[in-house]
């Protein structure tokens, strides 16, 4: 218990320097993905990049880090599950004394995925709301009082609001991105690598690559579902093809790739690194 309990708070931390780190890029990948929404108008930025100088002219600098207090929150909690559970998850799936195949790895990132964003949808919520807020952010609310608003208004189950598409995300997140450093890490161990800090940034880093492609279509319905669309995962993506064009599904995409790949990177390098100065064996 005391173990798995360590894993938990060193995988919370690891991501939370993570995303720490990463809110800029965050915050321009969740514009991106609102611009134009529901096809009323035009799109306000051609570019990932026209976007952030967009945003920095228009609203300065800390409109960067607009919703960082709930995107700590929320990787303290679901990436600390999603992450630090992976392992004993895995080890339950696969007794043997073999190493684990992908099937098991995938399997296990999806179960420990959907619990811990299950369980920080509130945060996740608060943040992707915060971050879409434009102009200077003068008069918006805190996240408490954006927390009480949302259970005020609509009640716990508020709370939960856009719950579906956050699974979604979080078990195609989890079941790409940690699996797919997991076997290519070890993959590469077996051809005689050593461990050490470029395995883990060359292996963290098409972990990225994985996980951002995997997951971009459903971030950007989650997204909108937590701006107030009305529809369900398929339905929100479906309206976003037909209303704004098949290839608006990537929108954001770069943003996606951009935060994801150097959270990925940041948070595995940390958690290798904290699992190692803790007496922990690599992940």
């Amino acid at each position: 218990m005391s173990s798995l309990l360590q894993q938990l708070g060193l995988a919370g931390a690891s991501n939370m320097i993570a995303a720490a780190c990463t809110n800029p890029i965050d915050v321009i990948k969740t514009r991106m993905q609102i611009d134009g929404q529901g096809g009323a108008g035009e799109r306000k930025f051609k570019s990932t990049l026209h976007c952030f100088r967009g945003v920095v002219t228009a609203e300065g600098f800390g409109a960067l880090y607009r919703g960082v207090v709930a995107s700590l929150l929320r990787e303290g909690t679901y990436s600390g599950i999603r992450m630090g559970m992976y392992e004993p998850v895995k080890n339950a799936l696969w007794s043997d004394s073999t190493p684990p195949p992908l099937y098991v790895k995938i399997c296990a990132g999806a179960i420990t995925g959907s619990i811990g964003s299950a369980i920080a949808n509130p945060c996740d919520l608060l943040k992707v709301q915060a971050q879409s807020v434009t102009g200077s952010g003068a008069g918006e609310p805190s996240t408490l009082q954006r927390l009480r608003t949302i259970l005020t208004r609509d009640g716990i189950a508020g709370g939960w609001r856009g719950c579906a598409p956050t699974v979604a995300r979080a078990t195609l997140l989890t079941a790409s991105q940690i699996p797919s450093y997991d076997q290519a890490k070890h993959s590469l161990l077996d051809r005689g690598y050593s461990e050490g800090m470029a395995l883990h940034f060359s292996c963290s880093m098409l972990a990225g690559v994985v996980a951002a492609a995997v997951t971009a279509p459903v971030d950007l319905a989650k997204t909108r579902i937590m701006n107030g669309s009305p529809h369900g995962i398929v339905g929100t993506i479906a309206g976003i093809a037909r209303t704004e064009g098949p290839t608006s599904v990537y929108k954001g995409f770069t943003g996606q790739w951009l935060r994801i790949g150097p959270h990925t990177t940041i948070s595995l390098l940390a958690f290798e690194n904290l699992r190692h100065f803790c007496g922990l064996a690599y992940l």
